[in-house]
């Protein structure tokens, strides 16, 4: 059995896709499968894949089924107890695997773990905007405020996440900090202090319907994160104030994953 199953759910992303499985076949940690999903792309994505012959390859082609049913379908695939996330516009340090997968194999108790990451605006790294908490008990007492993981950095126990329910489909822009919020029920969190992956950032214009109803998304899971885990009352409504002005007045365009 694999120590790990790596799960990536792909649309239309040619321009960095490559770059994002090499960083996973380039692993110090070796015993892994990758599940990749072809969520209905229209681009030479599917081409792209079709080059790889690795056998801890598996590639799925598949209609679009949305970000949620897509990786809950490639997770429920896996074979590992141990499941690491990847977005296809991101990748990972070259050691990524194994020091999450051996962290997660000494304690036990921990459900999930992230680790800090680097930003990719353009051709420039730069340090992780969002504020870095490591442990479990200050997690619990800021998800109401924020999330603090980056989604390509998640190694989270197939239990855990059966548990909790999986992505939720009524989700279409926060489903991540959405299943950190409902896993934290089942199990404790941590951040590794390093810096184990990129995320890319892009400058995209989105439409104000759309960006009201991720902030909606965002609103709805810090109210739920509140209600089962308190947290700082001042910070909490200062973070849930500057939604609402973001949803009242949004700008045109913004730097998003």
């Amino acid at each position: 059995m694999p120590r790990v199953s790596v799960v990536t759910s792909v649309y239309n992303g040619e321009a960095y896709l490559e770059e994002c499985i090499n960083s996973i076949l380039q692993q110090t940690l070796q015993n892994f499968e990758y599940i990749i999903l072809n969520n209905g792309s229209t681009d030479r994505t599917p081409e792209i894949l079709n080059r790889y012959t690795d056998p801890r390859l598996q590639i799925i082609h598949q209609e679009n089924l949305g970000i949620s049913r897509s990786l809950n379908k490639g997770i429920s695939l896996s074979k590992s107890d141990l499941i690491a996330r990847l977005d296809a516009d991101d990748y990972s340090s070259p050691d990524r695997l194994e020091k999450q997968i051996t962290f997660m194999e000494q304690h036990p108790e921990i459900a999930f773990c992230g680790s800090r990451f680097k930003e990719l605006i353009g051709k420039q790294l730069f340090t992780q905007k969002v504020r870095f908490i490591e442990q479990d008990e200050d997690i619990r007492k800021i998800v109401s405020c924020f999330n603090p993981f980056s989604h390509s950095t998640i190694v989270m126990r197939k239990k855990t996440f059966t548990k909790s329910g999986g992505y939720n489909n009524k989700f279409e822009y926060s489903q991540d900090y959405d299943l950190w919020v409902r896993m934290l029920n089942f199990g404790k969190a941590w951040i590794l202090q390093e810096e184990l992956g990129v995320a890319r950032l892009t400058e995209q214009s989105t439409s104000n319907k759309n960006r009201r109803k991720q902030k909606l998304e965002v609103l709805q899971i810090r109210w739920n994160a509140f209600r089962q885990f308190g947290g700082n009352p001042g910070e909490a409504l200062s973070y849930y104030l500057k939604s609402l002005v973001g949803l009242i007045c949004p700008s045109r365009s913004h730097l998003s994953r």
